[in-house]
């Protein structure tokens, strides 16, 4: 199996675009999805949120091109991470940083509800939401310092916890998350499609669930998950030389005990998908879970000699691993053989080994996020 041809089907099979056309219908005054259709009242508002934000809101706007609906179309806004904006003057966007908040995030955020809280309650919003809200919107609550507040987003990072218990955490320390941005919405009229990066895909929890409320279900607006990890791989799976997988949320060592009972054939592809979370050390090196697993799931299986024709790859979705500028990486016995692992593994430092064996996984932004994506397979 050639590496870039899995890499590009993957990516080919996540764009927004593609993936709204094959599950929107527009007519006249309406949209339809999965069969029902959503009334658009007054004027349309399209809002983004999360790291596919801009790609999403713009995939929508190029749908609604050259339909009745383009007409009603007020107004587009897209808050996304730094280097994920796309060049459409007709999108007003707005960028922070991610995984860590800042007080940029904080400016940006005010920005974002002023413009949500000048939609008028007769009109209808389309609101995009996709992974990394939970750090790029951010308010604290009455009384928290963004010291205070960042010091515990930096502890969850590092802590070990999977996305849902991060992220039940992280509401408790916001205005904004939890069903709190509705307080800053008029309008009822709210259509949400989610691009979900959560495990048990717990809609609710992505990005901290910013419009819906663990507390109060009857406030939620209609809601669609549009992408998944499961979405994903049940597509890739569709081409049958992959073998589909489980969605984890485990540990690292559980996901690589369970990975390594299911090491295909020659000819076929295991891919799975989910998070395995990482403890990671203050003084680590450079790195993610995608660059840490190749290379903590090559010096496991290495050791036996029936595996040393398994190639291993993991990437993230969204094109990134932790703060780096790789998705993932990818390795074999033979690349392997020509760098000793242990220090690396060590010092949490698998970008580094990669980048000396030229197989990190760079594809820039992806224009989505569904978790990780991992693919075994013998040579």
């Amino acid at each position: 199996m050639i590496v870039n041809k899995f890499v590009s089907e993957v990516l080919e099979l996540l764009d927004p675009y593609l993936n709204f056309k094959s599950m929107v219908k527009v007519y006249h005054n309406s949209i339809e999805l999965q069969g029902k259709k959503t009334d658009i009242q007054g004027k349309l508002h399209l809002v983004g949120l999360g790291k596919a934000a801009s790609f999403e809101v713009n995939a929508m706007l190029k749908l609604l091109k050259d339909t009745p609906l383009e007409e009603k179309l007020a107004s587009c806004l897209a808050y996304t991470k730094f280097g994920h904006t796309v060049p459409q003057s007709r999108i007003i966007q707005l960028e922070g940083s991610h995984p860590v908040v800042t007080e940029e995030n904080i400016d940006q955020t005010k920005k974002f509800l002023n413009y949500l809280g000048d939609i008028p309650s007769e009109d209808t919003l389309i609101f995009l939401l996709s992974g990394g809200g939970s750090a790029l919107l951010e308010l604290p609550v009455e009384g928290m310092s963004f010291t205070d507040l960042k010091i515990k987003h930096e502890e969850l990072l590092r802590s070990g916890k999977n996305i849902n218990e991060m992220n039940e955490k992280r509401k408790t320390l916001s205005q904004v998350k939890d069903g709190g941005l509705l307080k800053f919405i008029k309008t009822k009229n709210i259509l949400q499609l989610v691009t979900c990066d959560i495990p048990n895909e717990k809609l609710a929890d992505v990005s901290s669930g910013p419009i819906l409320s663990s507390k109060d279900k009857a406030s939620h607006p209609k809601t669609i998950m549009s992408q998944s990890a499961s979405l994903l791989i049940k597509r890739l799976s569709k081409n049958h030389k992959y073998i589909p997988g489980k969605i984890y949320d485990c540990s690292i060592d559980e996901l690589m005990n369970d990975l390594a009972k299911k090491i295909p054939s020659k000819d076929k592809a295991h891919i799975s998908g989910g998070e395995a979370p990482i403890v990671v050390p203050e003084n680590a090196g450079r790195g993610g879970r995608n660059t840490h697993f190749v290379l903590a799931m090559a010096y496991k299986l290495y050791q036996e000699e029936e595996n040393k024709n398994v190639c291993i790859l993991s990437l993230g979705t969204d094109g990134g691993d932790g703060p780096t500028d790789a998705a993932g990486a990818y390795i074999n016995f033979d690349l392997y053989s020509q760098l000793d692992p242990k220090e690396y593994l060590q010092r949490f430092d698998s970008y580094s080994y990669f980048d000396k064996l030229g197989t990190l996984i760079k594809t820039g932004p992806t224009k989505t996020n569904v978790m990780d994506l991992r693919c075994i397979w013998r040579e």
